[in-house]
This record gives structure tokens, sequence and C-alpha cells, in this order.
């Protein structure tokens, strides 16, 4: 088993373009590749798809094991992991090392490569490379990509570098690796349209990535059970259908959740965007950008009636802001699916971003004692006097840190949870 983690000095310094293009360099040379992301994100995963898409490890929400147990199920059958970082390789959980990438690569003993954008430095560059070198010397830090740089500039630093540590290489700037982003971040993988051959080229050309391939390894994961822990404890009956939006109006799953309710039911997927729907018994509606979309009408009309017979549905971020009277961006009203008696105000400011730690205040179909997620979201809610909250956070929420707005069998809510740090329920019957 092989696999490297693509650290950075911070944010968007091109994890994410320098991980693609190796990814995909491998896959040229007939690696099968499994990709990883560090932290919550949803959004970079999707531009792995060309192999596959990434799971989400997260120690915060998934603890330490669950991160073993995720990179070990999924490396099954692979030849080479790739685990893309998030923020700085330090940055974790309320400016501790916890959950940061570094974390992630010591719980799995992976050696890191630190991208570096060293726009305007030159000696600097080496003094900021054995800065996050010595500052955790169990992290496995074995050498340095420097992206958006010129070639006449990569000459002068692998020169500063010289032999004292290892230089896989280089990206330039390129419209070709451009991708565009917007209030969330980078725009999703399918709408960017970028073909994988093209971040080949420009890994086999800049990067050495034969040197990546023999430095790469896993010392901690490789003979761990993938076994799954009896917290996880589903409390259901008969096998279920559940139907999962998924386009790009609803896009934001942990692959993980989606394994583990394969488990027991049957995951029905399809695209309210092309017109697709399917009665299930149950659904499951991800964040995404509902508001971005007024052809969803229809398919709202059909979660309504769905809804109001007490079909069970439980929806995330923009899964409970579809499920609203309305949305309001910008003085615009954009009717949905009138479910929820709460009211959706967009707003250009951040209104929540971290992690948060939940426990269940209400009986409902889904979860039962505490969970651990994450909010990012640029909207607030507004909420009628008698809406019924069934979760306590020490996030935002809905209101006040009260999260999973709960009517009929419906429960949404503005926390993404992921199921490895709670019990599912789900306890519906044929």
């Amino acid at each position: 088993m092989r696999a490297i983690v693509i650290g950075g000095t911070k944010s968007g310094v091109g994890k994410t373009t320098v991980a693609l293009c190796i990814a995909s360099a491998l896959k040229r040379r007939g690696f099968r590749v499994q990709p990883f992301k560090v932290g919550p994100d949803f959004i970079d995963p999707t531009h792995y798809s060309f192999c596959g898409y990434a799971v989400n490890l997260d120690a915060f929400m998934m603890g330490e094991t669950g991160v073993l147990r995720s990179f070990t199920k999924w490396m099954k059958d692979k030849d080479f992991g790739i685990v893309e970082g998030v923020m700085g390789l330090f940055d974790g959980y309320r400016f501790t090392y916890h959950s940061s990438t570094a974390h992630v690569a010591k719980i799995l003993g992976i050696p890191v490569i630190l991208v570096m954008d060293v726009k305007g430095v030159s000696l600097s560059a080496l003094a900021i490379f054995e800065g996050f070198r010595n500052f955790d010397r169990d992290v496995n830090l074995v050498g340095v990509i420097f992206n958006g740089c010129s070639e006449r500039q990569y000459d002068k630093l692998r020169r500063i570098f010289g032999d004292r540590y290892r230089v896989f290489g280089y990206i330039p700037k390129s419209e070709e690796l451009k991708i565009e982003s917007r209030h969330l971040g980078l725009i999703l993988g399918y709408e960017a349209k970028k073909n994988w051959k093209t971040f080949a080229e420009f890994g086999e050309r800049y990067l050495d990535i034969d040197g990546i391939v023999d430095l790469a390894e896993v010392r901690r994961a490789e003979n761990f059970s993938t076994e799954k822990e009896d917290d996880l404890g589903k409390d259901v009956g008969k096998r279920i259908q559940i139907g999962v939006p998924f386009d790009n109006a609803f896009a934001f799953y942990y692959r993980d959740n989606l394994e583990i309710l394969k488990d027991f039911a049957d995951l029905v997927f399809f695209s309210p965007l092309k017109g697709e729907w399917v009665e299930c018994d149950a659904y499951y509606i991800g964040g995404g950008y509902p508001e971005l979309y007024p052809e969803l009408k229809r398919f709202g009309k059909f979660m309504r009636k769905e809804a109001e017979n007490c079909k069970p549905v439980y929806a995330e971020c923009g899964g409970m802001m579809f499920l609203s009277r309305c949305i309001d961006v910008e003085g615009k009203k954009i009717k949905m699916a009138g479910i929820l008696d709460i009211d959706i105000v967009f707003t250009r400011k951040l209104q929540a971003l971290g992690y948060v730690r939940g426990k269940v205040v209400k009986e409902n179909p889904f979860f039962a004692g505490s969970f651990r997620g994450h909010e990012f979201h640029y909207s607030y809610a507004i909420a009628d006097d008698d809406v019924k909250f069934a979760f306590k956070t020490d996030g935002k929420g809905i209101r006040d840190g009260f999260d999973g707005a709960i009517v009929y069998n419906t429960l949404a809510g503005y926390s993404h949870i992921h199921f490895y740090s709670t019990k599912i329920k789900f306890k519906i019957y044929k």
C-alpha cells in the first residue's frame, strides 16, 4: 500500500491543483488511485471524479479510529492513495493541531509533501520550509513542490534547497489548470469540466512522479481492521429504499455516510435538475446550491407531498434551505418546497464556518445521542416561533444553537453530520 499527503503552507497555495496533477499522472500510468480529502470539504472531492471522488478524512468528526478504518476500507484493491490536505499543514480544530493535515498524516503514518506558493520569495522559501519541518519532527515531511512559479525561478529555488531537502518539481501558472470559485469555494468538479489528461500532462512534465512513488508509504493503516464499531448501531427494520437527489443542486454528501446507509438500504440516486424523482421509503437531501436553480419548483411540490404523507426526510444545509418556504437572495424571493416554517436570507457575509458538537434533544426518525459535524453557510434562517428542534449544538444552527427543525417525519438543519460520530436509527418499516 502506497500513499502520500499533499499539504500546504496555507489555504490557496495550490494543493488541489498539485494533487490533481499527481493523481492524473498516476492514473495515466495505470495505477488504481484512491483520492482522499482532509477535513469536511465537499467541493474539492468532486474534482477527483476521474478516479472515483475523494473520501473525507476528518479526525474531529470521525475520530482517529474512524480515519484509520475509512482509509483502510477505501484503499482495498487500490495501488496508491493521495491525501489532499486542508488549510495550512498544522491548522486544526480551534487553533490547535487536532484534525489538521499533519494530525491525519501521523494517524496513518504517511509522508507529506509541502506545496508552497513562492511568489515574491527566494531564500525565504527555504526558511519557511525549515520552519514547517522543525515544528513537529514526528511529521514525515519529505520534500516540497513549488506552485505558480516560472522555470527561471524554479531553477533558483532548486539551487537554494540544494541537496538538503527533496524538491519534487513545480507547477507553472496556467489557465488550463485554473478552477473558478464561488462563495463556498471552488466550483464543483463536474461544473469545471476539466480534462484529467491535461493535469496528467502537467504532472508528468513538471513533477518528479517517479520520486513521489518511491517515497510513498503507509506505516499504520495496512493491518487495521475495517470492521465497524458497535457505536454505529443502526436500529432498523426491513431493508428500505432511500432516495438521494444528486446533481449540481444537491452534491454535498460524505461518501462514508452513503456507504453506511447502504448497509441497510438501497440508495436510489436521481437528478431533480433533469426532472427525475422517485418515490422511496425515505429521502436524504444533501447540501448544495438550491438558490441557483428556480427550476427545482416541481421537485419541491413532490417533496412536500411526500413529507405531508409522513415519509421520513432528512436534509442538511442546502437541503434544509430547499425545504424552507423561500430563499431571499438580495431582495428576490425564490419559492422553495414550503415544508418547514422557515425563511432563508442569503447574504454576502459568511454566517457560520466550523465544526459543531451536538446532541439530540427531541425524538426523531434518524438519530439518537450525540453527534459531530460541520457548518458552512452564507445564509441565516428566520424560523417561526412554534418551530420545534431536534438538536442542540455549540454552533450557530437555525436559531441560537438549536438545529434540526422537525415537522411530520422531516428533519432538517444547517449541520452536516458525519455518521461515524453518531447512532443512526432510520427506524423505518415498510
